[in-house]
């Protein structure tokens, strides 16, 4: 059995997970399976102690918290090694609020994951922009980033405040549509230019772009249309229009699941991707802010051996 690593956010799902790990902390310990679990306490230290358990010879990473927690374990992975990722295997356990990732895979019980031998070896999305403060960085993303209405909405969505704030801890749905309406009404449409595979073309009024390789974007939003999970291809989906009402209109259709069939709505697939606009916006991958444009997305085909 390899040796067992578990990062967990006891604050993820708005501190419910702690409740969760207790009980899954009965059931493994009942289990008699060795392992060695490390508790997060502040912003990014999920990536410190992933890279800390790896070079102290931990081989089965288990995240253990929501996807907040998730992108930042898997900073943690490829910041390590090239020698070290080749050997590692990465448990998902969502014990967060939407746990987006683990929605494109069959559902197994969490004792199940631990002990599994099944892997994937999936894609992920690199991400090569400035940060806030202007200076160049990389960023890995493991199931989707956007720009423009989504990543705002998504901004104020975590920083949530007041009655907003109650909202969202009742129900993730409801804070994240109450973020979405804030922002549209808000929000003006932006020009952007993109180079797609070597191909270039400007969106004049564009309200927003996502990449991905996981379809849910948001909660239960969805888009009805992906690439797999490995086969070196990004999914991108654009949002334009002239009407606020229409951009309304999306909401219930990211629900259910048919937005790509609404008017201003495209979808095309590409290896990578660079965009670039004078806008004042911000860049979200796994929702967390990471910086701003110039960004270039391009494909790691096959980097990560997930247990599914």
């Amino acid at each position: 059995m390899k040796e067992i690593a578990i990062i967990c956010n006891p604050r993820s799902g708005s501190g419910k997970a702690f409740k969760k790990w207790k009980t899954f902390q009965t059931e493994l310990d009942d289990s008699n399976l060795q392992y060695n679990v490390f508790f997060t306490e502040k912003s990014k230290h999920a990536t410190a102690l992933t890279l800390s358990a790896l070079k102290k010879g931990a081989n089965r990473i288990v995240s253990f918290g929501g996807d907040g927690t998730l992108n930042e374990v898997v900073q943690g992975i490829l910041l390590s090694q090239t020698n070290v990722i080749d050997n590692v295997d990465l448990v998902v356990i969502g014990a967060g609020s939407s746990n987006d990732f683990e929605k494109t895979f069959d559902k197994k019980s969490w004792i199940e994951k631990i002990y599994g031998h099944e892997t994937n070896s999936i894609d992920l999305i690199k991400i090569d922009l400035r940060d806030l403060k202007g200076n160049k960085k990389t960023h890995y993303c493991i199931n989707n980033s956007s720009i423009g209405i989504i990543s705002e909405a998504g901004d104020r969505f975590n920083k949530a405040k007041g009655l907003t704030k109650v909202i969202k801890r009742a129900s993730v749905d409801a804070g994240a549509i109450l973020a979405g309406i804030q922002t549209i009404i808000g929000f003006q449409s932006i020009s952007m230019c993109l180079n797609i595979d070597k191909y270039n073309k400007t969106i004049d009024s564009l309200y927003n772009i996502t990449i991905f390789k996981n379809p849910y974007v948001a909660g239960d939003m969805y888009y009805d249309q992906c690439v797999e999970r490995d086969d070196g291809m990004l999914s991108v989906a654009t949002i334009e229009s002239n009407s606020r009402f229409q951009l309304f209109k999306l909401i219930p259709a990211l629900y259910a699941g048919n937005a790509l069939d609404k008017k201003g709505v495209n979808y095309f697939e590409c290896k990578s991707l660079e965009l670039d606009t004078k806008s004042n916006l911000i860049v979200e991958a796994d929702g967390e802010i990471i910086g701003k444009p110039p960004v270039k997305y391009s494909v790691l085909s096959k980097k990560l051996r997930v247990v599914v």
